[in-house]
């Protein structure tokens, strides 16, 4: 059979019969045995001009068929190729193919994650080979399919990195690290060599601007595909820098450094990311004037009635991503850190800067959305945040109370609404240390307040009990003459530190187990506090009587409550339906105990 196939494409070669019937002759004789002629077939570069960009779909989906595909992305016609390989990208769907799982040593057609990877090792050939007055018109459809299908796969991004190093002409090998066993196809020095390739038979002179354009397109390409990878591969910035200031407070065996180290997927991600960093520099993207115009510079559309005017005339018509230069920001910062690189350090401040990168990255569809953001967008805010915190670097000029608060409250909302546990804490931390860094204690103390007063996360409002605690026994310590060593802070706080507990007295048992189980945090935080400051050192912080009162509308109904609610739980009365009530009912039991602690210390004070 495949002898009778061979015979049919060999022996009704052009001239025997005209293109669009070989063409059709391939298509009916096509399979993996015939491929082989076929490819030499194919190294008649009129031939393939002729008839090689319509071979690209019939051959992307066989298995052996790339390296025909090479063949005709060397001797075909450049310009019908590049738009038979964009339009192949289009129709990837990359969303619906797991990475990796694919057995070597099946012959199982390519998936399409590898047909990403050899269209777009098919392109770094092509893009060489056009000689035209507008090059960048043809890069920019080219990177722009390519944005289109890119999924941030390990095996994809690194195909992305071979591509733009082929393309740029830079020499640095794009090679994953030893831990990684992922293999991608990659343009050999034989398929990009202008002396193996047929010349662009429409060639022209190119127009001098071109070259900026191109880089700047470039530039700007591998700034998305950062964006998209970091968005999806979490390479934990602002807990790693945090464990590099704060080493104490690793647990043992538990350090994301060396997690990031030993592990082969946390490894294989710092390695691609680095590699992407690495590439930005090649492509002379080091300048942070640049990055910070890219960041804060509002994006024009062109008029969708025009397409020429879809084509970048000028480097300043192409706009980098601004999220994608946040991450390169970070990436230096945070390289210099840990890794002494010789990266330079952005010259920014808490106040005005990063309270700028903030209000622009962070709650942009309003406070209530803070939280909710990329996961790779939040770390590197608060990995720059907790950088300029641990070096001193607070402000810059005036600084406004408002501004302040505003700061201070988007972190604060992160750390409770952020869906990562590391995240919420390195926003906690970054939070408390610039609240306490504030020289005016009176505005420390409006912050902790307001908080109490007004947020409707409970978790949220015990950080800002831990935050008045730490704030009288600096105090305390210190030998501090401000509002923190006075009953004054107390004086202010207590209407929202010890609200009143007696409408809870009025709930059913479903009810009244809701409303611990959900005010859990805040509860425990505060009747810790009336432990720490019935101890006789800070006796001069409580104002006279409030102990009194702090019994009769707060502490005695949530004792009342608190024995109410484990009586419930203990009856197994409750709806089953509503969930299991043993971790409840331990955390209630546990608030239960340290009520009895803190009035017993309350008593003896």
């Amino acid at each position: 059979m495949a002898t009778d196939s061979i015979k049919a494409i060999t022996e009704s070669l052009p001239p025997a019969s005209d293109y669009l019937t070989y063409l059709t002759i391939l298509e009916s004789h096509l399979s993996a045995d015939v491929l082989p002629t076929l490819n030499n077939i194919l190294q008649d570069a009129e031939l393939t001009q002729n008839i090689g960009w319509d071979l690209i779909h019939l051959l992307l989906p066989m298995t052996g068929g790339e390296q025909s595909l090479k063949t005709i992305a060397r001797l075909g016609n450049p310009r019908e190729v590049v738009l038979k390989v964009t339009e192949a990208l289009q129709n990837l769907d990359l969303d619906s193919v797991e990475e990796d799982t694919k057995d070597d040593a099946t012959k199982d057609q390519p998936t399409d994650i590898d047909k990403f990877g050899i269209l777009i090792n098919l392109l770094s050939v092509l893009h060489p080979r056009i000689k035209t007055k507008y090059p960048s018109r043809f890069l920019s459809t080219s990177l722009m399919a390519i944005l289109s299908a890119f999924r941030p796969t390990n095996q994809a991004t690194l195909a992305v990195i071979s591509f733009v190093h082929t393309i740029s002409g830079k020499k640095r090998p794009p090679l994953p690290g030893r831990k990684s066993s992922l293999k991608i196809a990659t343009a050999s020095p034989n398929d990009a060599n202008p002396d193996t390739s047929a010349p662009d038979p429409e060639a022209q002179e190119e127009d001098p601007r071109e070259a900026a354009i191109q880089q700047k397109l470039l530039q700007s390409f591998v700034t998305h595909i950062l964006e998209d990878y970091v968005n999806h591969n979490p390479l934990e910035w602002a807990t790693r820098l945090q464990e590099s200031f704060d080493p104490k407070k690793v647990v043992s065996g538990k350090s994301l450094g060396e997690a990031f180290k030993d592990d082969p997927v946390r490894a294989t991600r710092d390695i691609i990311a680095g590699q992407l960093v690495a590439l930005t520099i090649d492509l002379g993207l080091t300048n942070y004037k640049s990055l910070f115009e890219a960041i804060y510079k509002t994006e024009s559309h062109p008029s969708e009635y025009d397409p020429e005017e879809n084509y970048p005339s000028s480097p300043g018509d192409i706009p980098l991503s601004q999220a994608g230069s946040l991450f390169l920001m970070t990436s230096f910062v945070f390289a210099s850190i840990l890794f002494e690189s010789k990266y330079p350090q952005p010259n920014i401040t808490l106040f005005p800067d990063h309270a700028k990168l903030v209000s622009h990255f962070i709650g942009t569809g309003g406070p209530q959305l803070i939280g909710s953001e990329e996961a790779g967008v939040v770390d590197a805010i608060l990995a720059i945040g907790l950088w300029l915190e641990h070096t001193n670097k607070f402000v810059n000029g005036p600084l406004e109370d408002e501004d302040y608060l505003q700061h201070l409250q988007s972190l604060s909302l992160l750390s409770a609404n952020t869906p990562s546990p590391s995240l919420r804490y390195a926003a906690h931390v970054l939070t408390s240390s610039i609240l306490h860094a504030h020289p005016v204690d009176r505005v420390r103390l409006t912050f902790i307040t307001d908080t109490l007063e007004h947020c409707p996360y409970e978790a949220l409002k015990a950080s800002a009990v831990s935050w008045l605690k730490d704030e009288i026994i600096t105090a305390y310590e210190r030998k501090s003459e401000n509002i923190f060593a006075s009953t004054a802070a107390l004086a202010a706080a207590q209407p929202y530190l010890f609200p009143s507990n007696a409408a809870i007295s009025e709930a059913s048992d479903e009810e009244l187990v809701q409303e611990l189980t959900q005010s859990f945090p805040f509860h425990m935080a505060v009747v810790n506090f009336l432990y720490f400051i019935g101890a006789k050192q800070y006796s001069h912080v409580t104002p006279p009587g409030m102990m009194a009162v702090v019994e009769e509308i707060y502490l005695g109904p949530l004792r009342s409550a608190e024995e109410k609610a484990v009586t419930v739980l203990g009856s197994g009365e409750l709806d089953t339906a509503l969930g299991d009530f043993n971790d409840v009912k331990v955390e209630l039991q546990l608030l239960g105990e340290r009520i009895a602690m803190a009035s017993k210390q309350i008593d003896e004070a």
